[in-house]
């Protein structure tokens, strides 16, 4: 069969209803996409106008995807370069595609290789997209339609090339950006120029009927679509193909200045068609909306990168101004009720008012508009000040806009009330996110918070004096009740907003007082007088006064109340109970109905995002309320088996319930033992490295699982259980490590015995893999080791011995100190091991010395003492030395030989008559200060280990006499004083 019908079939099969064939057909494509000419191929498919519009449609996809896959050279089988040679040549042939969807992939197709080839393999592909724009907009012989189909795809095109081009940051694409910018607008703009043009004539001729005449939507959407694609194009030119100000091409600043009429014309036939009319085609509206809102979105784009020259512009005041008529026209719409009687209770187009605020809050508040820090202007941060603050912000326009801004944008809207009916927790959700430039009373509350920021002296004083009417003598007018309730929310509004600016103006306790929470229309104020204290408390809220706070906010989150109401005030009490000047002891009383509230909220709420947020509040009391919550310990845990079972596959969602669990262990103490067998299994389902959610879970699972070990007094089978995962922890990542050795530390000082008894060999195993890794940091083999020391120091030889021999660690340590490749900061914690050895395990020590050659044992024994000058801590000083003592009690001669080197070593620990206490301590100092006696248990143990540690308990007069005695009773008394006739008898003055 030929290659062609193959290829066509197989596109048959994948436009099929069947999914079984659609799969087939995948697996059938990713063959066939290897092979050679396929995806010229799939180009013929598409240029033959014989083929079904299916299939047609389907080859173009495929060739798009495999562009993305294999254009690139060095991409898993390459289109060949012959192959690319078949394609490229035809790419502008089909502009006159006329089926939609395969025109949209068709371009596609010819943007994605413009993209790779331009402009390194086709430096013409602008020049040559720009001849086909020029010839299509002047060739007399094609038809309006066909002239319309042919420019939308080319200007598409065009679109999509210059859009990838702007988003590049390579200096070379750059320059190709700027070099083809003044080609673009040279062509472009007259093209835009004359659409708008050809639209105002049939406006013209259609203006006292336009809403009721067809043929005015047939004639005119057409060009609407060829302006927006200009549109499209030259804003990003004009915004990323400009460097500056002096390289404006010809005809650039004439297009930007005359798209604020056009916007103007386009949003008032927009508002006419919409108010007026009912039969407007709705991909008419669409294109319209767009065209509006594209013009904000250069003007956006423009202020963003070129903040100076947006504003020295000769058209920015009309511009802004533009925009805030239409704020000011708009605003009696936002705080309107669908029971008003023009009906109208939505902006005509909400996107176009977020674009005016979010302009005028980058025009009061930019770091190019301010001085520097010496508080000096250079000469165009001048200008731009003299234009903002003579033309644009004068005091009047400021303090219009702030009248404005707090009576009619900033008050919660109707439609905030409707979403507090069908999705309250979704609404809190989005109130707390930082997506505020998509909603317009978001964007202005923080234009209102910039202004009033920014014009503080000016405006602070008379803001303060509206905030603090009481709500008697704010009612006291003509108004309508739904108007003066609109007009209390913006000062309720503008008084959280603006709390760090009105610190001074305003006494918010003496406010809080006078103003009772009220009904209001579904909970308005008592939402607004919840989120009110959570601003005020972290700016001014005296300690006396919190018992009120809390008193008025509990009562705010009682279940009675809405549960957008009970959401804030428990998100206000939260940031009360964060606050710096919090007091446990003040808040006790509390305690109670907190706990209650919580439990309340927890059983109503559904969103993980919103159970997230209330069970980090329960995590905060826990953590500032200490041993205050240990009467409540017991409801909080009969807590976390439905909100384990709830957040199943949230795994945000399961930290914050293992965080929980934490601090509720931290607060028990050691009473958290009863606790082992319910947290074992949280503990394993978030460090276990064989279950996918480890990924998410094990710092804060290794964070609870040290936690719950420290706090132990003892420990039950199932954390014993739980020993297993510990040695693929302690491979698994350095960003856990520490805390995974502090588990194991835990573990020995708890039950040294019992842990080694079935999983010694496996820990030590993994320690071993650990410090003998020379690609880690010293920080982490001083980790190691010291875990391996506390395994030493705890577990009995019988019980640890024979680990200790078959992992191997011993010789990796005796390598080490050897070869002495390492720094001598490395090599001093392996020698410090093998010192704890000597120490603990001397006979064990004694043979692997013995069995070794006496050269090697000699080489070993002078840089093990070498070593001793690089050892800073006097307690590992004092165990080197004891180490030493140890040694010698041997036959070997290459330890003996080093004799002569440990006397004077023994000197200078004898002479030391101060205590290695003062200088030492093994107590962990990564336990939070403010635990004391919730991490007693670990201190205790590691207190009584550090007593008991022979580098402070052995007297090392003694132990050198018991060495010299064996090595004299090893060796024979003629051998033995050869061995000490080579120290100097100086040296043994002072033993």
């Amino acid at each position: 069969m030929d290659d062609r019908l193959v290829v066509i079939r197989v596109l048959e099969t994948a436009v099929s209803q069947d999914p079984a064939q659609v799969a087939q057909a995948e697996e059938s494509m990713k063959i066939l996409a290897t092979k050679p000419n396929f995806h010229a191929m799939l180009f013929d498919i598409f240029a033959d106008r014989t083929v079904p519009t299916q299939i047609r449609w389907m080859a173009t996809i495929t060739l798009k995807n495999g562009i993305d896959k294999y254009w690139k050279r060095s991409a898993l089988h390459p289109i060949k370069l012959p192959e690319k040679e078949l394609i490229r040549p035809r790419l502008l042939t089909m502009l006159d595609e006329d089926t939609p969807l395969v025109a949209l992939q068709y371009c596609l197709v010819v943007a994605k290789i413009a993209r790779w080839e331009f402009p390194r393999v086709w430096p013409s592909f602008a020049e040559d997209l720009l001849a086909q724009i020029q010839a299509i907009a002047t060739d007399p012989s094609l038809s309006a339609a066909r002239r319309g189909i042919m420019e939308n795809n080319v200007l598409y095109i065009m679109h999509l090339f210059v859009k990838s081009l702007s988003s590049r940051t390579l200096v070379l694409e750059r320059q190709s950006l700027r070099q083809i910018t003044p080609l673009v607008f040279a062509v472009l703009a007259p093209i835009y120029a004359e659409r708008i043009a050809q639209f105002h004539e049939v406006m013209l001729r259609n203006q006292d009927h336009i809403s009721d005449i067809a043929t005015f939507f047939a004639e005119s959407l057409p060009l609407l679509k060829t302006i927006r694609y200009c549109i499209k194009t030259l804003r990003r030119l004009w915004v990323f193909g400009i460097e500056k100000a002096e390289s404006i091409p010809a005809g650039a600043q004439e297009f930007y200045e005359a798209s604020i009429g056009h916007q103007a014309a386009f949003y008032d036939l927009f508002q006419k068609l919409t108010l007026e009319s009912s039969s407007i085609p709705d991909d008419y509206q669409v294109v319209l909306r767009k065209i509006v809102l594209l013009y904000g979105k250069m003007y956006i784009d423009f202020q963003k990168y070129h903040a100076v020259r947006f504003i020295t512009m000769p058209c920015a005041k009309q511009m802004l101004q533009w925009y805030w008529l239409q704020i000011a026209a708009e605003a009696p719409r936002m705080v309107a009720t669908p029971e008003d009687s023009d009906g109208a209770c939505e902006p005509i187009m909400e996107p176009l008012l977020i674009q005016g605020l979010e302009l005028y809050k980058n025009v009061v508040k930019n770091f190019f508009y301010t001085a520097d820090d010496n508080n000096q202007l250079d000469d165009e941060v001048k200008r731009c000040r003299q234009v903002i603050d003579g033309e644009i912000l004068t005091p009047d326009a400021i303090a219009k806009m702030a009248e404005l801004l707090m009576f009619y944008y900033i008050p919660l809207k109707p439609k905030d009330l409707e979403r507090w009916q069908d999705d309250p927790e979704g609404w809190m959700t989005d109130e707390e996110s930082d997506f505020w430039n998509f909603d317009v009373r978001r964007c202005a509350e923080h234009l209102f918070t910039d202004l009033v920021s920014q014009e503080r002296d000016r405006l602070a004083p008379e803001l303060a004096k509206l905030v603090m009417q009481t709500d008697e003598g704010a009612t006291n007018d003509s108004r309508s009740p739904i108007e003066q309730h609109f007009r209390r929310e913006g000062r309720y509004a503008a008084l959280g907003l603006c709390a760090n600016d009105l610190y001074d103006h305003v006494d918010f306790c003496k406010w809080l007082g006078q103003h009772r929470v009220e009904e209001s229309p579904m909970g308005v104020a008592k939402w607004r007088m919840a989120w009110l204290v959570g601003k005020w408390v972290v700016v001014k809220f005296p300690a006396d006064q919190r018992p009120h706070a809390y008193t008025l906010l509990l009562e705010l989150a009682q279940s009675d109340e809405l549960l957008v109401v009970r959401i804030e005030a428990l998100s206000s009490l939260m940031r009360c109970i964060d606050d710096w000047d919090f007091d446990p002891e003040q808040f006790a009383p509390f305690l109670k109905p907190a706990f209650e509230c919580i439990t309340n909220v927890l059983a109503k709420v559904d969103m993980p995002e919103t159970r997230m947020r209330v069970v980090n509040f329960l995590s905060s009391i826990v953590q500032r309320m200490q041993r205050e919550i240990v009467p409540y310990a017991e409801s909080i845990i009969c807590l976390i088996p439905p909100l384990w079972q709830s957040a199943a596959g949230e795994n945000m969602y399961q930290t914050t319930i293992l965080v929980l669990i934490t601090k509720v262990i931290e607060a028990l103490g050691a009473q958290s033992t009863s606790l082992q067998s319910f947290v074992a299994p949280l503990v394993r389902h978030s460090t276990d490295l064989t279950d996918p959610a480890h990924v998410y879970l094990i710092e804060d699972g290794i964070e609870l699982w040290l936690i719950l070990i420290r706090n132990a007094t003892a420990l039950d089978s199932s954390l014993m259980e739980l020993l297993q995962l510990l040695p693929g922890l302690l491979q698994y990542s350095t960003e856990t490590l520490r805390k995974v050795l502090k588990v194991v530390e835990g573990y020995v000082l708890i039950d040294a015995p019992g842990v080694f008894h079935n999983n010694g060999l496996a820990i030590v195993e993994a320690l071993h893999a650990l410090v003998s890794d020379t690609n880690l940091t010293v920080r982490a083999t001083a980790a190691g080791y010291n875990t391996l020391n506390m395994i030493v120091q705890c577990v009995p030889f019988e019980a640890g011995g024979k680990a200790i021999i078959d992992s191997n660690v011993l010789w990796t340590a005796f390598t080490f100190i050897v070869e002495k490749k390492e720094a001598e900061l490395a090599l001093v914690h392996h020698a410090g091991f093998l010192s704890r050895i000597a120490v603990h395990y001397p006979q064990l020590f004694r043979e692997f010395v013995l069995a070794q050659e006496a050269t090697l044992a000699g080489t070993f024994a002078k840089n093990w003492v070498d070593l001793f000058d690089d050892v800073g801590n006097v307690a590992q000083r004092r165990l080197f030395a004891l180490g030493f003592a140890v040694a010698i009690a041997t036959t070997n001669d290459g330890i003996l030989e080093a004799l002569p080197l440990m006397v004077p070593v023994w000197n200078e620990i004898m002479s030391d008559t101060g205590s290695s206490l003062v200088y030492f301590s093994d107590v962990d100092d990564d336990l939070p200060d403010d635990y004391g006696e919730v991490v007693v248990a670990e201190n205790k143990r590691r207190q009584l280990l550090l007593n008991a540690d022979p580098a402070h308990k052995f007297d090392i007069k003694h132990v050198l006499a018991d060495s010299m005695n064996e090595c004299e009773r090893l060796n024979g008394a003629d051998r033995f004083h050869a061995i000490v006739a080579r120290v100097d008898a100086a040296d043994f003055e002072d033993f």
